[in-house]
């Protein structure tokens, strides 16, 4: 019986999504095709997450995008890694990723950026003409 579950994610950008991966403190593994789960089952993906425990998080290619897999419960017992609380870092990441990368592309400089007790980000942007 396989412990394996799919996590869809709105993640349309495998070059972000390592980004934000190596920023959360994990190493990204591409050309890796194997996540390993409980008892040594595989899974198939394009890339690994290493969460250096001897349970993996793939990045699955979908139509809309990628998706995560990976054996959530023993994950968080085995690596401490709980998915819902990885889910909204990764999330939170991106965006500001993403957002960033457009802000650069229109021509806007990062004139002040701050982030709150909250942790909301708030970034203030100029272009000189």
């Amino acid at each position: 019986m396989s412990h394996f579950t799919t996590v869809e994610t709105r993640i349309q950008c495998l070059v972000t999504l390592k980004k934000v991966i190596e920023e959360l403190g994990y190493a990204f593994k591409e050309g890796e095709t194997h996540v390993r789960g409980y008892q040594g089952q595989l899974a198939d993906a394009i890339a690994v997450i290493d969460t250096k425990s001897s349970y993996d998080i793939g990045v699955v290619q979908t139509e809309k995008g990628y998706s995560l897999i990976g054996d959530w419960e023993m994950l968080q017992v085995r690596a401490g890694v709980e998915k819902d609380e990885l889910l909204k870092n990764i999330n939170k990441r991106y965006a500001y990723h993403k957002v960033m990368d457009e802000v650069k592309k229109r021509g806007y400089s990062v004139v002040e950026e701050k982030t709150d007790e909250k942790e909301v980000v708030t970034v203030r942007v100029r272009r000189f003409a």
